[in-house]
């Protein structure tokens, strides 16, 4: 899960399935949007940052956080989970500051983590950061909500909330998210803005032939899937016609003789691997008709009974 301001919004809970997301990327880039772009998806979590049109960082981190990918890597991964559905799209729109500052958050390096804030001393983590001079960004976040907190070694430079473009020079504590139940703390050490290199990975690469390529290979492994699917229920009707046969072979050795056996054998011929009920009454007719030769219509009638019997029974 990736934490994060959600910014003021430009599109929400979009189906990135339905749309070709290289294209809707080159209108952002040609429109100058600063901003980004959140996936959300069973497999993990993506964004893509942009400013003033360049698509300057892309991450994607699995659910479990064991997987960590970032750009181009993070870029097909968000390709490949909005391709296979069940992906949702957010998109916000930030300052340009404010989006470095999340770039710096995104790939910097933790130093805490999770941090229960009903029991964990802040104010000695802020003296800390003050008295080391660190230039960290930390972030407290509870339920749907998060709010980041920017120093530049050891002095506040701002905050960032939900539904906020710039950073902001205070904080209404009544609104704090630290106030919130269950409220977390992370503490990440950051890159000054000065120390970010920033390139524009739209314009080093055309991301078409990456979306082309994931969709080809996910087309081919769902096609794989669907005709693996088909086989296995295939194999497992013929299965359940094989077991049928046999039962009614016993039945009708039990009811007329060896005899009896052969004339099942040759009235299945007519039932297919889904045995429709079609089938399965011409069989029930056919069957009739061939063991009149050597039984009673009593014996007869009963061995049919019982084979419907036991059909329904296992159906």
């Amino acid at each position: 899960m990736i934490f994060l301001p959600r910014g003021v919004p430009v599109r929400q809970k979009v189906n990135p399935a339905r749309i070709n997301l290289p294209e809707a990327m080159e209108k952002l880039r040609k429109g100058a949007f600063t901003g980004y772009l959140r996936f959300d998806a069973p497999q993990g979590s993506g964004v893509i940052l942009f400013q003033t049109g360049q698509l300057i960082s892309s991450i994607f981190v699995g659910t479990d956080e064991a997987e960590r990918l970032i750009a181009y890597d993070a870029i097909a991964k968000i390709f490949e989970v909005s391709i296979a559905g069940h992906a949702v799209l957010n998109i916000y729109r930030v300052s340009s500051d404010l989006v470095l500052g999340i770039h710096a958050l995104l790939h910097g390096r933790y130093l805490r983590k999770g941090e229960d804030l009903s029991c964990f001393d802040v104010e000695a983590l802020l003296t800390n950061i003050r008295n080391e001079g660190l230039t960290v960004c930390l972030r407290v976040y509870a339920e749907d909500k998060t709010t980041l907190i920017f120093y530049d070694q050891g002095y506040a430079l701002g905050f960032c909330f939900d539904g906020k473009v710039e950073l902001e020079a205070s904080a209404d504590i009544s609104k704090s998210v630290a106030l919130l139940p269950g409220a977390r703390l992370d503490v990440l050490e950051i890159r000054s803005a000065d120390e970010i290199v920033l390139a524009d990975l739209m314009g080093s690469a055309d991301l078409g032939p990456i979306w082309q390529r994931t969709r080809k290979l996910l087309m081919e492994e769902r096609r794989k899937r669907e005709e693996t699917a088909v086989r296995s229920q295939e194999q497992n009707l013929e299965s359940r016609r094989r077991h049928t046969l046999a039962v009614f072979k016993t039945i009708a050795g039990n009811h007329i003789g060896k005899f009896g056996v052969t004339q099942v054998e040759k009235a299945f011929a007519v039932v297919g691997a889904e045995m429709t009920p079609a089938d399965l009454e011409k069989y029930y007719v056919d069957l009739q008709r061939l063991a009149r030769l050597v039984a009673g219509q009593s014996k007869i009638s009963a061995m049919i009974a019982e084979m419907k019997k036991q059909h329904d029974q296992e159906n």
